[in-house]
């Protein structure tokens, strides 16, 4: 069964969606484990969760996908913690291979910051506002928000050199 709301990043590579049988009260466990399977069917074999909670893990894990973990909780922690995130996609990418999803609760706002944090990394997008169009162009909301989350990773980038 598809997913409701996703965009891939780099098709076969990596993609963003709401967490997988949908987020919040709408979750189906049902729907999860048809939704891990879309995604496995299109190589998918690791999965990066934003959320909140440790919600899916386990099954994830159990179902063979390789996991990481990376809360964002609220923007100021966010800001640290999703360099750390993108971070970990580009190791599993690059270092092990794989094709993965990332994830958070639902497709809002903290999607798109997360969709154009990934895009400003790999060096497909030419700055926060254009991450941002791209973000939008995926089909989620950008607002300040995704705004700053963005710019946490170009924050991040910019203390490294």
């Amino acid at each position: 069964m598809e997913p409701r709301a996703y965009a891939w990043i780099l098709p076969g590579r990596l993609a963003v969606a709401e967490r997988p049988g949908g987020g919040g009260s709408s979750h189906r466990r049902a729907a999860r484990e048809a939704h891990q399977d879309w995604w496995r069917e299109r190589g998918v074999t690791a999965i990066v969760s934003g959320m909140k909670s440790r919600h899916g893990l386990v099954e994830y894990a159990l179902d063979d996908f390789a996991i990481r973990w990376h809360p964002l909780v609220d923007p100021e922690q966010a800001a640290e913690e999703l360099p750390r995130l993108v971070a970990s996609v580009r190791r599993l990418m690059d270092e092990d291979g794989r094709c993965v999803l990332v994830h958070v609760n639902r497709a809002n706002e903290w999607l798109a910051g997360v969709d154009a944090a990934l895009r400003l990394d790999l060096g497909i997008a030419d700055g926060i506002e254009d991450a941002a169009a791209q973000a939008e162009a995926d089909g989620f909301p950008v607002g300040p928000l995704a705004r700053l989350l963005a710019a946490a990773v170009l924050a991040d980038a910019m203390r490294a050199l």
